[in-house]
């Protein structure tokens, strides 16, 4: 086996971020997990609150699909693999890492140098910019085994970012392309609440549960249905409340991403540096409430 994360280890991890089967009891216990993989547990975190596809945190709609997917799919190409009908969703994305795995065991030097390449592209560009934080954020919501999973999917990646040296990698142009959340006082409040909930923007792994969160220290009611919708309603009840408090939170995750820059890279510096930025804007708004030209309409 080369030096790498053991491929039977990354087809577990892979395993356990989709919908829960009977076999799903054994590779828990074979991980050294607790609790019970259920279909209710699973869809309250990955179906509701953190979904696991790389376009949804690397777009700069913050949506399922688009250029980031597609960027996903030719890699897959490039790595002579037919792309699956979801390229990004990240049990197929460490399924093709676990593939490598076994290709470079029986690969000669040429080869192998060539798909260790893959392999940190495949980090560098479509799994490290995101699933770190995504990670964070599912072992602090979620219920066992998948609070478990989410730390030795850290242990496992952090792992394979030092051995390849993806550290040593630039932010990937797509990232740095897209631009930060924009200012309602400037651009209105459509792009700016949209933007808010785009990690690719914001820097900001937003979930419902973080604005019920918000609607609970403030005493505000909280509306079912869609994040975007939610957020608006919070903030026509308290609109200086609210932005101060999401300040509070993207400072939280502000830190977490300046502290993975150490290992991780200029990568983690960006999405450190887009998180500070959010956290400013929702200060300065929280300021402005009130004003003659109100920050949120």
């Amino acid at each position: 086996m080369p030096d790498g994360a053991p491929a039977e280890l990354l087809r577990s991890l892979a395993v356990l971020v989709e919908p829960p089967t009977a076999g799903h009891a054994a590779i828990v216990e074979a991980l050294g997990l607790s609790g019970a993989a259920s279909p209710g547990g699973y869809a309250d975190v990955f179906a509701f609150q953190l979904y696991p596809y790389a376009s949804v945190y690397l777009g700069a709609e913050g949506m399922l699909g688009g250029e980031a997917r597609d960027r996903v799919a030719g890699l897959w190409r490039a790595l002579g693999q037919k792309p699956p009908k979801e390229p990004d969703h990240l049990a197929a994305l460490l399924g093709i890492y676990a593939r490598i795995e076994d290709v470079m065991a029986h690969a000669g030097a040429a080869e192998r140098a060539l798909l260790v390449e893959g392999q940190r592209t495949l980090l560098a560009e479509h799994v490290a910019p995101w699933a770190f934080a995504w990670s964070e954020r599912v072992a602090e919501l979620s219920p066992e085994p998948y609070r478990g999973w989410a730390g030795l999917l850290v242990g496992t990646l952090r792992s394979e970012v030092e051995r390849l040296g993806v550290a040593d990698a630039c932010t990937p142009r797509a990232l740095e392309e897209v631009g930060p959340v924009r200012d309602p006082r400037t651009e209105g409040s459509e792009p700016f609440l949209s933007d808010l909930l785009a990690y690719a923007r914001s820097g900001l792994v937003f979930t419902r549960a973080d604005l019920a969160a918000v609607a609970a220290e403030l005493d505000l009611g909280l509306r079912a249905g869609e994040r975007r919708y939610a957020l608006e309603h919070l903030l026509a009840q308290d609109p200086e409340g609210v932005l101060r408090t999401l300040a509070g939170k993207a400072a939280t995750q502000a830190e977490g991403h300046e502290a993975r820059e150490v290992w991780l890279g200029p990568t983690s510096g960006h999405f450190g540096a887009r998180a500070r930025g959010t956290e400013r804007l929702l200060l300065e708004l929280s300021t402005s409430v009130g004003e003659p030209a109100e920050a949120i309409p």
